[in-house]
């Protein structure tokens, strides 16, 4: 029953992830497919399972977590002016979180499986609060060396 499931995984990651690859040429730019393909197919399979279908809960569960260090490597990948450390307890906090959540999802305890995605969210958050984003026209040395560029130039 686990390999036929397992399989049924495998071949939704991959029919999802193609649809997700299509969608990103024709009109979502940003969406990840292979991201898209797992998280379509553990919520399908949580959904299955709350529907009553016998569904062994260690396939899902292992797509969570990619689903969850993916989440962390995104969020990782946008502290670039963060030291080493800070980076490290920011994933940490989230990886811990995500953990949690999965198995508060998993065992349906919706109350802490809301608790856990605030703190998610907040975790998420903060990355693309704190990104450090070009000004317009670009750092001040940037400019001053183009300037003198410029008066070099012919």
């Amino acid at each position: 029953m686990t390999a036929t499931l397992l399989a049924a995984a495998l071949g939704s990651i991959v029919t999802l992830t193609l649809l997700a690859w299509l969608l990103r040429r024709a009109i979502l730019p940003r969406l990840c497919p292979l991201c898209t393909g797992v998280a379509g197919t553990w919520v399908g399979l949580l959904a299955a399972h709350w529907a009553g279908f016998q569904i062994d809960l260690r396939v899902p569960a292992v797509l969570l977590g990619g689903s969850v260090v993916g989440l962390a490597g995104l969020g990782e990948a946008a502290l670039t002016g963060f030291t080493p450390g800070k980076v490290l307890v920011w994933k940490t906090a989230f990886v811990a979180n995500g953990c949690f959540v999965s198995y508060a999802l998993l065992t349906e305890a919706w109350s802490a499986t809301a608790l856990g995605t605030v703190l998610l969210a907040a975790l998420l958050g903060v990355p693309w609060l704190t990104a450090h984003r070009p000004t317009p026209g670009g750092a001040p040395e940037h400019r001053e060396s183009l300037l003198k560029q410029l008066k070099n130039c012919c």
